[in-house]
């Protein structure tokens, strides 16, 4: 199919078609999902560096190097794993049976991620931390977390309702790294800060994570089939999978967006270090998480009548903007922490239009890919953008560790160099500024806004001709 077809002027989809409409309970259902994955993807993000170095004793360093090779294994198995989902039938659908069956390795290695046994000697809580980090995110994130992505492509096929349900998933994820961020570390000094401390509260995450998995699992249903225009999907061989993907140019960018938000995640990590040494209160750094999620939890809900009006990549860039602008303020004095708030609630709200539709655009290319090659490639175009985010979240935290040791910080002593301060300034000030301008400049070229009107009708009708044939 000639993309300039794409300029053809359909009629909208049906609002009553079955696809398009969703419950409110199912939507609900759907956003638990993000409730679960970021009870463990934001303590391991925010946490696990910290961890490593301030109590199993790990270098900061080696600790960066362990995290970035894992991700770049994850990002492996993205792949691997999204081609599995798309060759998946099942009486549940493609997606779901992979979050069922992922949550046992998933959470169990997660306890154990945070339990590195003292006794150990430095290789052995080395090579326990890297495999146990492997285990947690690299299969059973990797696993749940791809199959929670491709699930938003096949529970509905209108674009405004999957901008619905990205909403209410970014909601229950931005209110659940709000919650991990603030009471974390509170609850932690209060349980002693020793290592009982860190697996008494990991475990608590992880009963509360293995239930919203459960709500995500039974609460929902996948509804959107491929039309088989060239071919079963579950049966291409990978070599052809990846040419038909690699053919959708909107999937390189996606792959980039990803990556740049997440490196912006993974840099987030030095701010349990920069409360305790530039700001000197460990327990600052709740308020830091706090004032930039805040904004985006409750402005979240505004974004779908925006970009229902705007679009989402115009909504996006205004954002983008407006988040550049929140990251310039702190560089007037680093260490004011009115100016730090100030700067993370302009920031926030500059955020939240890329939270919003992310994951959205991200469906928005599988449907691309659909009609542009005539074969849906869910799994593996999440799998993409699920790689960006395991590269970049890796290259994020790992810049933290490398960084940070390379400026002589030492996480067992008293008082770190002057070196180590102004490298926790660079990585809390000047990284998310580079990764927010990327992001801005990915977005102005991820335009396939333009294409869905025409594309959705299509598939709408290749999917009913193929119904009233069968």
């Amino acid at each position: 199919m000639p993309e300039t077809e794409a300029t053809v002027q359909p009629a909208r989809l049906d609002p009553s078609d079955p696809e398009s409409r969703l419950s409110i309970r199912e939507r609900l259902s759907y956003g638990a999902g993000d409730i679960g994955g970021n009870l463990v993807f934001a303590t391991v993000s925010a946490f696990v560096l910290f961890y490593f170095t301030d109590i199993a004793g790990i270098g900061a360093a080696i600790a960066g190097t362990l995290l970035l090779f894992g991700r770049v294994l994850d990002g492996t198995l993205d792949l691997i794993v999204g081609t599995l989902i798309d060759r998946t039938k099942t009486r549940w659908g493609k997606a779901r049976p992979w979050i069922l069956f992922s949550i046992p390795v998933l959470l169990i290695s997660f306890v154990l991620l945070f339990a590195v046994p003292p006794g150990l000697s430095e290789t052995g809580k080395e090579l326990y931390a890297f495999v146990m980090y492997v285990l947690c995110l690299g299969v059973g994130f990797v696993c749940s977390n791809l199959a929670y992505h491709t699930l938003l492509s096949v529970i509905t096929a209108n674009s405004k309702m999957r901008v619905s349900l990205t909403v209410i998933r970014s909601f229950a994820a931005l209110v659940t790294s709000l919650a991990v961020n603030v009471a974390t570390i509170p609850i932690i000094t209060s349980l002693g800060g020793d290592q009982a401390a860190w697996t008494t509260l990991i475990t608590i995450y992880a009963v509360i994570a293995a239930g919203t998995f459960l709500i995500l699992f039974f609460g929902t249903k996948e509804r959107i089939k491929t039309v088989e225009s060239v071919g079963d999907e579950t049966k291409l061989p990978l070599g052809q999978k990846i040419k038909l993907l690699v053919r959708n140019r909107y999937f390189f960018l996606v792959f980039g967006l990803f990556l740049a938000v997440f490196v912006l995640q993974g840099t987030a990590s030095v701010g349990v270090y920069f409360a305790d040494d530039v700001l000197g209160d460990v327990n600052l750094y709740s308020f830091l998480g706090m004032v930039q999620i805040l904004p985006m939890a409750f402005g979240l809900w505004f974004m779908p009548p925006l970009m229902a009006r705007f679009g989402k990549r115009r909504t996006m860039l205004v954002g983008i903007a407006i988040a550049i602008l929140g990251s310039l303020v702190p560089f007037l004095d680093p260490s004011n922490l009115g100016l730090l708030l100030t700067g993370g609630v302009i920031r926030g709200i500059g955020t939240l239009p890329v939270m919003a539709g992310m994951f959205a655009v991200v469906a928005d290319v599988v449907d691309y890919g659909e009609w542009r090659n005539g074969v849906r490639l869910d799994g593996m175009t999440f799998a993409g953008a699920t790689a960006g985010q395991n590269f970049g979240a890796g290259l994020g935290t790992a810049l933290v560790g490398w960084l940070l040791a390379a400026a002589s910080y030492n996480g067992l002593a008293d008082v770190q160099p002057e070196s180590a301060i102004q490298m926790q300034i660079f990585l809390m000030l000047g990284m998310p500024l580079i990764a927010t301008i990327a992001m801005g400049v990915i977005s102005y070229f991820l335009d396939v806004d333009k294409h869905l009107p025409a594309i959705q009708s299509e598939l709408s009708a290749r999917r009913a001709a193929a119904s009233s044939n069968a």
